[in-house]
């Protein structure tokens, strides 16, 4: 009797347990995640933390060295440059090989700024998108560029797929990525 019972104990363990897994299971399957409901366009990923353009990055202009010791800071979580200020939120890439692409963001406040007579102004983007475009790509330097046209200045887009679609080099919103270099001076 005393091995019968243990089996039966031993079988509603095993069944009570089976059980829960099963739930689990159906739960979590049922489970839907942003990227289900927004998928990426293709060639579009997030920007991963062991990145090489990942850091603090200065350009060879000192002057133009907007917070003292750096011009631009990358993470996966925000952007900051010198020409539109600090932008908190998932930062994507779209790579044209290893050493080459842009770098797609949402711009979470306006920009502001004074002008050359020394007046405030602000620009309405916040919600709208912007680039970078990068190229030569080395673990302590880069080439890169903010997307601008003179045409078009301050011309952010309204969707992750508008940016992607307009700003390339090919449509002339990159003019000096090949002459703008940068060192990373911190990951």
């Amino acid at each position: 009797m005393k091995s019968t019972r243990f089996s039966f104990g031993s079988a509603a363990t095993f069944l009570g347990a089976l059980l829960v897994v099963v739930s689990l299971s159906f739960s979590l399957a049922s489970c839907k995640t942003a990227d289900d409901d927004n998928p990426l366009p293709q060639g579009v990923e997030e920007l991963s933390s062991d990145s090489p353009l990942i850091g603090k990055w200065k350009d060879i202009y000192d002057s133009y060295n907007t917070y003292g010791t750096y011009d631009t800071q990358i993470s996966t979580s925000f952007i900051e440059t010198s020409s539109y200020d600090k932008h908190e939120g998932q930062i994507y890439i779209g790579k044209i090989d290893d050493y080459s692409g842009y770098i797609y963001y949402q711009l979470s406040t306006n920009i502001t700024g004074y002008d050359n007579s020394n007046q405030p102004y602000t620009i309405e983007c916040k919600g709208k998108w912007s680039a970078v475009a990068y190229s030569n790509l080395k673990s302590t330097s880069v080439n890169m560029c903010d997307a601008y046209n003179s045409q078009s200045k301050y011309d952010f887009q309204n969707s992750l797929e508008e940016c992607i679609s307009l700003y390339t080099i090919d449509n002339g919103y990159f003019g000096s990525l090949s002459t703008t270099e940068f060192s990373k001076i911190s990951d």
